[in-house]
């Protein structure tokens, strides 16, 4: 494979051989990257013919920082950070009604490529920083003239990344999306994501003490991720200034009218109304109407901290929009 048949080719997955890290290639053409999550994009892509052969396009790691450069891509314009089931889903659904926006949702290879290191190698790390950013370009590249904004939907537990993304990106405008502990909790007591089943996802990524809970406590182990998460965001909107909150219970209309104007989104009517009827549509299931989880008492007396961290959130909200709201008197 040469730079100049690149051409909707993407890297999809890391693996070693010969104790050297490289990855496999996959052929898009004609696939959108519309699905809510990017795994159910690849597996249409592994449909096509060209993908289904024996062999199967392989390359080094290191090489995408040279081929990204032959490219041309489309710098992103927004990281979407978020705690899981606050609507961030549906929120990168939204903004890919619009087709002057590129999405990237939850892209698997690039959460291979962050868990090669801890966020302390990463930060002094060049080479790896390099890839990184070379992976992002290759996704974002603009295969059409009318692709104008990037925006790139990350894992939950990527909230322990996003110094190296800050690094990479100190002007890019960083959404830091929640919601309250309870709701979460119901949603995930429903259907648990990996981050909410103990041993999936690394402790260290998680931000969580390895001894805290038992590793039968399902409920238990995703409140401490939720308290580590909520803790994150605090410290992030305190000392960032390119960082903005968002709680889904303002609801995603809203949070998508304040995020127009941060970025300058022209929200016609036609753009409006599509968002409007994708709301009323389950975020990972486009065809069903959607439903809130039936509420469970029982569930809150385990939920104190989080709640405070919480609260203190929408404290850190409040005062984001006094000061956003005073700059455009």
């Amino acid at each position: 494979m040469y730079p100049d048949h690149l051409n909707n080719w993407y890297p999809i997955k890391i693996y070693s051989e010969d104790n050297e890290l490289k990855c496999r290639w996959k052929y898009f053409k004609g696939i959108e990257f519309t699905d809510p999550f990017f795994d159910e994009t690849i597996l249409k892509a592994s449909c096509l013919e060209i993908n289904s052969r024996y062999y199967r396009p392989v390359s080094d790691l290191n090489i995408l920082t040279e081929w990204a450069s032959t490219i041309h891509t489309v710098e992103p314009t927004v990281f979407i950070f978020h705690i899981s089931r606050c609507g961030s889903t549906l929120l990168s659904q939204t903004l890919g009604l619009n087709d002057e926006h590129l999405i990237l949702s939850e892209v698997p290879f690039i959460d291979d490529l962050l868990k090669l290191l801890t966020i302390d190698e990463w930060l002094i790390n060049v080479e790896y920083q390099a890839i990184l950013k070379a992976t992002i370009g290759l996704y974002g590249r603009r295969d059409s003239t009318h692709k104008r904004r990037l925006f790139i939907k990350t894992d939950s537990w990527h909230l322990y990344y996003l110094p190296l993304f800050r690094l990479l990106y100190p002007s890019t405008l960083f959404l830091l999306l929640f919601r309250k502990p309870d709701d979460v909790l119901r949603s995930q007591q429903k259907k648990r994501g990996m981050h909410a089943v103990p041993g999936l996802i690394s402790d260290d990524i998680l931000g969580i003490q390895s001894s805290k809970t038992n590793i039968s406590n399902f409920d238990g182990h995703i409140i401490n991720v939720l308290e580590s998460y909520y803790a994150s965001l605090i410290k992030i909107a305190q000392y960032d200034d390119l960082s903005f909150l968002a709680n889904y219970n303002e609801g995603i209309e809203q949070i998508i009218n304040k995020l127009a104007n941060y970025i300058n989104i022209d929200l016609d009517e036609n753009y409006r109304k599509l968002i409007h009827e994708r709301c009323l549509y389950n975020a990972k299931f486009p065809d069903q109407v959607f439903k809130e989880v039936s509420p469970n008492k029982e569930t809150l007396s385990d939920l104190t901290k989080a709640f405070i961290l919480y609260s203190e959130l929408e404290k850190i909200r409040s005062l984001q929009i006094l000061k956003y709201e005073a700059t455009i008197l």
